[in-house]
């Protein structure tokens, strides 16, 4: 993978890791549409430890005061929407990974993900009251929804975001506990995929498109956080959806 290459697949991965367009998806279809090299498996993880970097420094101060002040029912809602997505991935592995050499599952992934988008904004324009913090059983939900999103094409974000509306949460709450939830299914995974990664590829002197891909994924994540909060904010999810089922559609027609 070339310096290039590098850059944009960090864009492409700090922009759509947030934004509710799966991150995963676009760097399937962008390498397959390109011609890319395919890129590592440490390479990837490389680009999620930096747009997990970009979600620590943007929500900071929520991730301080839910540990110095010990708020036991957050941690215990986070906790409990982590756990379907590692039984999942423990699980389902194998069957997950057929869908990354397919474009065309992809395509269909990023249409349902349209549809679930489309769903959350719905329940905001027929909610007759701000909303509710997350429960147990919502952020049960929730988790279930991370889970799905293991599937690359249905975006972690947008699910998570719009099972927590349909939930009842409030839409800044919503917004806060999906990428609060992210942080330890990252974690996880990163920390599986240094056991099983190759270094070598970084070790022969590819350091600067490493350094390329993060910074871009890095910079761009924290430009996307602030995109998407303006578009909750603003009751506007649509937009998103809009684009998913454009994308998937042209992927379904593209990818025959």
């Amino acid at each position: 993978m070339t310096v290039t290459e590098a850059l944009i697949s960090g864009v492409v991965q700090g922009v759509t890791e947030f934004l509710p367009v799966s991150s995963s998806g676009h760097l399937v279809l962008v390498h397959e549409l390109f011609g890319f090299a395919e890129s590592s498996l440490f390479f990837d993880i490389c680009l999620h430890a930096a747009t997990l970097g970009a979600v620590i420094l943007y929500f900071g101060r929520d991730i301080r005061s839910l540990i110095r002040e010990k708020n036991t029912r957050w941690l215990f809602c986070i906790a409990v929407g982590t756990v379907p997505a590692v039984l999942a991935a423990i699980l389902f592995e194998e069957r997950i990974s057929v869908f990354f050499v397919s474009p065309r599952k992809v395509a269909f992934m990023l249409v349902l993900t349209g549809i679930a988008l489309f769903a959350g904004q719905i329940s905001l324009w027929k909610r007759p009251d701000p909303g509710k913090n997350p429960t147990f059983g919502t952020s049960l939900l929730v988790g279930i929804a991370q889970a799905f999103a293991l599937l690359p094409g249905i975006s972690r974000s947008g699910l998570t975001i719009s099972t927590g509306l349909l939930g009842g949460i409030k839409a800044e709450e919503a917004f806060r506990f999906s990428f609060l939830l992210s942080i330890p299914v990252i974690l996880g995974a990163m920390a599986y995929g240094f056991l099983t990664a190759d270094v070598s590829a970084v070790v022969s002197g590819n350091l600067t498109g490493y350094i390329a891909g993060m910074a871009a994924a890095f910079i761009t994540g924290l430009l996307s956080l602030r995109l998407l909060w303006w578009v909750v904010r603003r009751r506007r999810l649509f937009i998103f959806g809009a684009y998913c089922l454009f994308l998937g559609a042209a992927g379904i027609l593209f990818w025959k």
